[in-house]
């Protein structure tokens, strides 16, 4: 499958779907999945204490098998008639189990003096069961060879099955972790305060960067996100803290969301959610610890990077250091409550009351939506989110379908009003021109349906630019400093990358406008304190911006962000702003995905605004009428055409600026 296809209509309620819905080859995908167990795997049985040797056992047997897999899987490739499968609206999944919960929820909530991990015991065993089994059944894949996605259907099950034992023994081998080599008490036990901050956003969302916040305060935490203040604590006291890997939903599933709000997060499954618990167990709200870091591949891969003789481990990095750079393990002294470590999320005290309705439509049916499973709360959405009927599932379904066709007549995201002006648009276009050219001149059918097709039109640009301007918030910086270009650079980094100074607060912007702000040195615990040049054997490779305990909040390339190697400009936003300067020693990191780096896929531009196929779709129908209005008004052949420049003319405008763009510099 192609990585930029898109993802399959269907919600995903088989594994099968939900392999399919991660986009790229579906057995090289379940071959990495099955490689990163096994290596989980291991990281365990290299930790656990001689006195848990007998328990480790039961997972060599597991290791084993998922090496196989891995490299069945890695040889297998697609045939043509799995392949042309694959190209349908709907993939067929014959006989397979559905599964409609992503992530497990107990029944339970966990109890104070349980398990040491929430779930863990009673999931295991019947985990690597299904696991072991999946891969035993690899074998079948050698006698049904291009039988329409029978081998697909078999690496599913093995990519589904080693994602889950992935994540429980993940969380196992932080609470081993925690238990064997705790970390030394926090600074932030004595502080009233902890504030974490959003990961990046870009317009529309811009603001949200920095408004959206999660306060820890002495009995109390205050979560501001788009839709609010939430108050967690003031009523129902937390009494301690639960992560669990990985959230619900999970990141594949962030595609099938009905207002498509979000955009992938680095790293959102591997690090979690934490649950605020009160003292019964019971969750009372969950944040995703991706969803509070700058940028989460560098800001866990810090130890790694600056400790000689370190190597990467999966667990410790993701789910220990991921929960101290983020600020959490600081937020729970402030609380003065213990982190425990979770397989499944605790049952929620509350109803959970989801910004999109569940969908009464049965599994695998074009209107299903599934109810939500916890009580997530994310800071601000990534995208200007559909709204009105167009954010219903199945308006979301019927969009999907249509991306997989060259006939794309949807025009939004927009107003509550677009999905149903745009329904009806090509009759009240045919209906106006015609009725205002001959017959129905004078008429209010022709002029509503004129009125119609002129709002059809106009609505998705005009609601486009209320959104950008909604989401300006001009602020007079102390202290700004500009890379401008650098050798092989684009137009776009040269005029938008910047660090921003506000007098409290410091803020990065990329070259696709994505912006992340922290705080500054006036806070005691995240906030930046000093800028680091980063030497990998002298060389240099990254500028860091760390906080008092010198943690990573920003680490960007210094070939892009110091191009000329002379950091004068540096030094004067950082003295301007109260930071200190210093070199230290780091091994560069490879990264995948950051919006900060202009050679990443991450950074670069977004599309913004209505889509240009549906508005150029809008055009030609408007262009279909006018010659048959010629011989009658005039006025109605010039109505049409300037309908058809005002859905064309912005869209050619758009395509030539993001050439312009674009370009090297």
């Amino acid at each position: 499958m192609n990585e930029q296809r898109p993802v399959p209509p269907q919600y995903p309620t088989t594994a099968t779907l939900m392999l399919l819905a991660d986009r790229g080859d579906p057995f090289l995908r379940a071959s990495a999945r099955a490689a990163s167990a096994r290596q989980v795997i291991a990281e365990l049985l290299e930790l656990l204490p001689a006195e848990q040797r007998e328990f480790g056992e039961q997972f060599e047997p597991a290791a084993d098998a998922l090496q196989h897999a891995a490299a069945t899987l890695g040889s297998w490739q697609l045939s043509p008639q799995e392949a042309t499968v694959l190209r349908l609206p709907i993939v067929p999944s014959w006989g397979e189990a559905p599964m409609l919960e992503d992530v497990w929820v107990g029944r339970e909530p966990p109890r104070a003096t349980g398990e040491a991990v929430y779930g863990f015991h009673g999931a295991i065993t019947p985990l690597l069961g299904h696991l072991l089994n999946a891969i035993r059944n690899l074998e079948q894949g050698n006698y049904a060879y291009g039988a329409g996605l029978r081998r697909v259907m078999l690496a599913a099950a093995v990519a589904e099955f080693a994602a889950r034992v992935e994540a429980a023994v993940s969380i196992y081998t932080a609470a081993v972790w925690d238990f064997e080599r705790p970390s030394m008490p926090t600074g932030a036990s004595g502080s009233a305060r902890v504030e974490l901050r959003s990961s990046p956003r870009t317009h529309p969302q811009a603001r949200w960067a920095r408004s959206a916040r999660v306060l820890f305060l002495p009995g109390r935490v205050e979560i501001t996100t788009a839709a609010g203040l939430e108050v967690i604590g003031d009523q129902v006291p937390i009494a301690g803290l639960l992560h669990v890997v990985p959230p619900s939903p999970r990141a594949v599933l962030t595609a099938y969301d009905p207002a498509e709000r979000w955009a992938p997060v680095p790293l959102y499954d591997e690090l979690g959610v934490v649950h605020l618990c009160d003292s019964d167990g019971y969750s009372q709200g969950a944040i995703a610890v991706a969803d509070w870091l700058t940028q989460p591949e560098l800001q866990i891969a810090q130890e790694v990077a600056t400790i000689a003789g370190e190597r990467p481990m999966a667990a410790r990095d993701r789910l220990v250091w991921g929960l101290q750079v983020a600020g959490i393990v600081d937020g729970a002294a402030v609380l003065g409550v213990p982190v425990r470590r979770g397989v499944m999320h605790p049952p929620s005290r509350a109803p959970i009351r989801p910004a999109t309705p569940a969908s009464s439509s049965p599994p695998a049916t074009p209107g299903y939506q599934p109810r939500p499973l916890i009580r997530l709360l994310r800071p601000a959405p990534h995208r200007q989110p559909y709204r009105g009927t167009g954010a219903k599932p199945q308006a979301a379904h019927k969009r999907r379908q249509q991306r997989l066709k060259t006939w794309r007549k949807d025009t939004g995201p927009g107003s509550v009003i677009n999905h149903v002006v745009r329904a009806a648009a090509p009759a009240a276009i045919w209906i106006g021109g015609l009725g205002s050219a001959y017959l129905f001149a004078e008429t209010i059918w022709a002029r509503i349906s004129v009125l119609w097709a002129a709002v059809a039109v106009l609505e998705p640009w005009l609601w486009w630019v209320l959104e950008h301007l909604r989401d300006r918030h001009p602020r007079r910086m102390s202290a700004a400093y500009r890379p401008g270009r650098y050798p092989g650079g684009s137009r776009a980094f040269a005029g938008r990358a910047a660090l921003l100074f506000d007098g409290s607060s410091i803020g990065v912007r990329g070259p696709a406008g994505h912006i992340a702000w922290v705080a500054g040195p006036s806070d005691a615990h995240l906030g930046v304190v000093a800028v680091h040049r980063l030497l990998d054997g002298g060389t240099p490779w990254a500028i860091a911006l760390v906080d008092q305990a010198g943690r990573w909040r920003f680490v960007l390339p210094i070939a892009q962000w110091v191009p000329s190697g002379d950091l004068t400009g540096l030094a004067g936003f950082a003295e301007a702003a109260g930071l200190t300067v210093a070199d230290m020693p780091a091994r560069q990191l490879p990264v995948t995905e950051d919006v900060f780096d202009e050679r990443s896929a991450a950074a670069q531009p977004r599309p913004s605004g209505p889509p240009t196929r549906g508005m150029v779709i809008l055009a030609l129908w408007c262009l279909m009428v006018v010659p048959l209005t010629l011989a009658g008004s005039r006025w109605a052949t010039f109505a049409l055409l300037a309908l058809a420049a005002l859905a064309t003319v912005p869209v050619v405008a758009r395509w030539l600026w993001h050439l312009l763009l674009a370009r090297t510099t």
